[in-house]
């Protein structure tokens, strides 16, 4: 860890040992709520009275809400960028991990991994910047280091293949304690939870020619492989397969794709880096890393996200029933939202798709639907996918999805959300990561905005 960095995070435990009552407010997706986690269950373990409390993002009228929680809080995965607004409210009883790109304004209890040449959008998630801190509060919290990797694994982290920089170390540290594996093999979502051909049907990254959103190759290809989709009155998954089946599917992938013209870089997605919880049940969505974000996700996303807290934090009975019935409801409302976007089209403009939900897909997981488009079929991947959506105060919620090939070509949707927001004026907030990022604003502003975006977006990719 550096050297400053290490320092700094010693202050702000020092100061957080010498205070009591706090409010642990974290963000509402995987990241957030891993971060949560670990930043509570440390104070827990320091004997700290505490509260928490998931919220979607630090605006104005939230402030009002969570004020009188506790007399100190803790931000985690935001407040980077709020930073005005809560020294306003809260003066110095406030502290801040994040790893989001940090405005020009000074807090002595904000840490940020952009201070310290660590860049918060792929080689830290905010997870990762509560287990630096957890782990400076006491040593013992090393067992939180695998929500660390979950966090880092929801938050997209991981989409060059494998994890980078501190993310790596965290990952290093977690495998030599004993308490997660690593290893390269097959990255497609749904190792443990998806049945062989929906594992593959569902790929969007990458997409796979003639399989991906193709129920019936998919079955085709698999019986052609010798390779059987039921065990026993089972539908068997990926890590059902034994070791020689897993070969021989992983390399008809590969010839399959080469002869589809698949480019090289696209071909070498399907194989990297995969994390696996090795204290839990092997075969539940929490001993792989995707898998176990997407439940929290699930929870968040869906007003929950005291249930994901709970699983995060240890419960595997009554909370973790709760959950896993929210990710059976979350799969259903993904469904849904992507077949009502293939049957009713999405518009286009020049550098970029585009479809409005208004109120018929959930602001909170409309930009999951917007991702998943890139693997059902409904649109090519040559183009970010922008969602609207309505807010609950009426104004439009904006989700964007990426590609790494658009990555590549300097695309960067957190950096031209942020532009664009900036020139809708006061009303407008935006930002997120290259590959995935956000935005609010006033409904009456949406043609704008359509405008200011195309542009914005034209300037990254021909630059």
């Amino acid at each position: 860890m550096d050297k400053k960095l290490e320092e700094k995070l010693q202050e702000f435990a020092s100061e957080i040992r010498a205070r009591d009552d706090f409010a642990v407010i974290h963000h509402y997706d995987a990241d957030g709520i891993t971060a949560g986690a670990i930043v509570a269950k440390a104070l827990q373990r320091g004997g700290k009275k505490l509260k928490c409390r998931a919220i979607k993002q630090i605006y104005r009228e939230t402030i009002e809400e969570i004020k009188g929680m506790g007399e100190n809080y803790i931000f985690v995965d935001f407040g980077s960028g709020q930073l005005d607004d809560l020294k306003k409210e809260f003066g110095d009883n406030f502290f801040v991990l994040d790893h989001h790109q940090p405005v020009d304004v000074e807090h002595k209890f904000h840490i940020s991994p952009f201070h310290f040449g660590i860049d918060g959008g792929n080689e830290i998630s905010g997870a990762g910047m509560a287990y630096l801190f957890a782990k400076i509060f006491d040593p013992e919290n090393k067992f939180l280091a695998p929500l660390a990797i979950v966090g880092a694994v929801g938050d997209m982290q991981d989409f060059s293949g494998k994890l980078r920089g501190m993310n790596a170390e965290i990952l290093k540290e977690a495998v030599e304690n004993g308490f997660m594996e690593s290893g390269n093999d097959l990255r497609l979502y749904g190792r443990v939870s998806r049945p062989l051909t929906q594992f593959l049907m569902f790929s969007s990254n990458p997409i796979i020619p003639e399989l991906t959103a193709n129920e019936e190759n998919c079955v085709k290809f698999l019986n052609g492989l010798g390779i059987e989709l039921r065990q026993n009155g089972q539908w068997r998954s990926y890590i059902d397969l034994n070791a020689e089946e897993k070969k021989k599917l992983t390399s008809a992938l590969i010839v399959h794709m080469h002869s589809h013209n698949v480019v090289e870089w696209k071909i070498k997605e399907l194989i990297g880096e995969i994390y696996t919880l090795v204290k839990e049940d092997r075969k539940t969505p929490l001993s792989d890393a995707k898998e176990f974000a997407t439940l929290l996700n699930s929870c968040g996303r869906h007003g929950m996200a005291e249930i994901g807290l709970a699983v995060a934090m240890g419960d595997r009975k009554g909370e973790y029933a709760n959950a896993l019935s929210l990710l059976v409801e979350h799969r259903k409302q993904l469904r849904a939202g992507i077949e009502m976007m293939k049957q009713r089209g999405l518009e286009e403009r020049e550098e970029f798709y585009f479809f409005d939900a208004g109120n018929e897909i959930k602001d909170s997981i409309v930009g999951i639907v917007a991702g998943m488009l890139y693997g059902s079929g409904a649109i090519e991947s040559g183009k970010p996918v922008i969602a609207f959506a309505r807010h609950e105060d009426g104004s439009i919620k904006v989700s964007g999805r990426g590609t790494k090939d658009l990555v590549y070509k300097g695309l960067n949707l957190g950096m031209v959300f942020k532009e664009v927001c900036a020139e809708l004026g006061e009303g407008s907030e935006g930002g997120g990561h290259k590959i995935a990022a956000g935005c609010k604003f006033p409904a009456e502003r949406k043609e704008k905005f359509l405008e200011l975006l195309d542009a914005g977006i034209k300037r990254q990719i021909s630059s």
